[in-house]
Formats: structure tokens, sequence, C-alpha cells
């Protein structure tokens, strides 16, 4: 009598969560760019200089030190200019590494990578506001009344709100070919309506209604003294920009299985 042994099925490989490609998307950011020379001296020399040129100017009744909306937003200058700068070589380096195919066929597809991406630059940014304050604090001295708490969730909520904003950017480079015009005055637009220099009030009225919409300028009031309810706005804000990132991007998935089209080209 013959016994027949069937052999066991092979092990199952554990599928990739979503969570795990984006953690590892948070990480891959942060290794790749987190010693750049160009993204510190982005995040660092830019601020100072307008720093510089608002202090030099600041009229008599001014606090002659660095303030508390001062150092946040000068900061943010920094955070918008390496963002850009990071989000742009980010996708890009997607695109000529080859790997947005393989992430597409994963479970979370493009979103988590995307994300993730968005994540670490806003994390890297981090280093604007510690290190503006530094060099401002050098140069003008530290404000007796500096609300250090604000300076601090203020300047956090600032790089993630600014990495939600710029994430639409990001949708855009995987979506089209690349442009060295894609940037063009987008630095100049998106820090005059995010109100880092000079409050929402002194903003022409046609531009401070535009500047509701991006939460950059509401957690910029906040820092001036406003009530909690412009933290609330910031945070919905934030998150409503995320959705848009994702909306987009999962768009972009669809548009690629249905039209064929090239996301490497």
């Amino acid at each position: 009598m013959t016994t027949v042994r069937t052999a066991p099925a092979p092990a199952r490989r554990p599928r990739t969560g979503s969570g795990a490609t984006y953690a590892r998307a948070v990480v891959d950011q942060l290794r790749m760019h987190a010693t750049s020379p160009m993204a510190i001296f982005s995040t660092l020399a830019m601020p100072c200089v307008f720093a510089f040129v608002v202090h030099a100017n600041a009229t008599r009744g001014f606090s002659r030190h660095t303030t508390s909306d001062m150092a946040v937003g000068s900061a943010g200058i920094g955070m918008l200019d390496s963002i850009i700068v990071l989000v742009l070589f980010s996708m890009m380096g997607e695109k000529q590494w080859k790997t947005l195919y393989a992430a597409l066929g994963s479970p979370g597809g493009l979103v988590p990578v995307v994300l993730g991406r968005l994540t670490g630059t806003a994390v890297q940014s981090l280093t604007a506001l510690p290190g503006t304050l530094l060099v401002l604090g050098l140069l003008f001295g530290v404000d007796g009344g500096f609300d250090w708490t604000r300076w601090l969730v203020g300047g956090v909520l600032l790089s993630f709100a600014t990495a939600s904003v710029i994430g639409l950017l990001g949708f855009v480079v995987l979506r089209f070919p690349f442009s060295a015009g894609m940037t063009n005055g987008l630095t100049g637009l998106i820090m005059a309506l995010s109100a880092l220099i000079v409050p929402q009030s002194a903003l022409p009225a046609p531009v401070r209604k535009v500047a509701l919409i991006v939460p950059q300028s509401h957690v910029m009031a906040w820092i001036r003294g406003a009530g909690a309810d412009q933290l609330l706005a910031t945070v919905g804000l934030t998150a409503v920009f995320c959705a848009l990132v994702v909306i987009a991007v999962q768009r972009l998935e669809k548009t690629v299985r249905h039209d064929a089209l090239p996301l490497e080209a």
C-alpha cells in the first residue's frame, strides 16, 4: 500500500501593512536628507536674513529684542523654504529610483509613502525652531516677555501645517513631468498668506480673506495672543490639507491603473 505524502504548504509571508510603509518612508526621509548641508542652510539662512531686516526697520514702540512671534515667524520662513526643497527632491528621488510601481503594488499604495515623506520633512524642518532662536538671541537678545509655550507649541504646529499645505506640491511632482518653474513664486505666496512676518490685520483685505484658508495664519494668530479657537482652526485645516493630499494621490493611483500613466518618466 502506497502512502502519499503531501508537502506542507509554504509559509505565507506576512503582508507589510500601510503603517509599516509609512514608518519606513519617514525613516528614509530622515536618513537621506537629515545631514544635507543645503537643507540645513536653507532652514537657517533665509529666516535670519528676514529677521535682521525686520529688526533693523522696527519702529519705535516695538521690542528691540527677539519676541516669540518674531522667533516663530522667522523660523517659519526657514521651514517653508526647506520643506519645498525637500518635498521636491524626495518625490523626484522616488521617480528616479524606480520605487513608485513597487509602492503602488503594496497594500497601502502610494498614500503612506507620500504621507511618510511629508512627516519626515516636517520633523526635519523643526531644526529651524531652535536654530533661528539661537542666532536671533545672539544678535538681538531675547525679550523679557518671551512666551516659551507659544514658541514651542506654535513652532511644532507651524511645521506640520506647512508640510500639509506643501504636500499638494508633492502630488504635482508625481503627476506631471518635472519643470524648474513648478515652484516659481510659491515661497513668497505661501509666506504672505501665512502671516509669518506681519499679523493678519496688516494684510490687504483680499489677501486677509484668502489667508484664512491656510492653517499657518491661524497658528501665527495664536502665537500673537489669540485664543485657543485659533489652535483648533490650525489642527482642523491641517487635517483638511492632509485629506486633500490623500484624495489627490488616490486619484493619481486610479489614473495610473486606468490610463497606464507613466509615473517614473
